[in-house]
């Protein structure tokens, strides 16, 4: 028994204690990358974020968004059946993807250009959502 307890210790401290939850994926025209919104979970003092990652196709998502990250700004932003600020995500191009965000949602990360991938932001007020 010592042993298992020995092996799971550096596992477990190797992880940053957040959970991501995969709420949509979708590959990209050319099926070289794909983009993947999550909700990311960093524990009970911390609200839900929304975040979007653009990976390899074949790559497993791990730690943070590299495209955008955002949060609800303490309510403030219109939230999707996950908890986090709404967003929604679409490839209009091999290169080339639109994430459309809660316009009151806080925003910590908005890159513009990730994996050869250029990124169009458009924030939407609540009463223009699609759905």
């Amino acid at each position: 028994m010592p042993a298992v307890l020995l092996l799971t210790m550096p596992v477990a401290g190797c992880t940053d204690g957040c959970d991501n939850i995969v709420i949509h994926e979708s590959a990209s025209p050319s099926g070289q990358v794909k983009a993947v919104m999550f909700q990311r979970d960093c524990g009970a003092t911390t609200g839900f974020s929304t975040q979007i990652s653009v990976i390899p196709t074949n790559d497993e998502l791990t730690g943070g968004g590299n495209a955008f990250i955002a949060d609800d700004d303490h309510g403030a932003a219109y939230t999707g059946d996950w908890g986090g600020p709404w967003a929604e995500m679409q490839w209009v191009a091999p290169d080339r993807l639109i994430i459309r965000y809660a316009d009151k949602a806080r925003i910590f990360e908005q890159n513009g250009k990730v994996s050869g991938v250029r990124i169009i932001y458009q924030p939407v007020r609540h009463h223009e959502r699609r759905d």
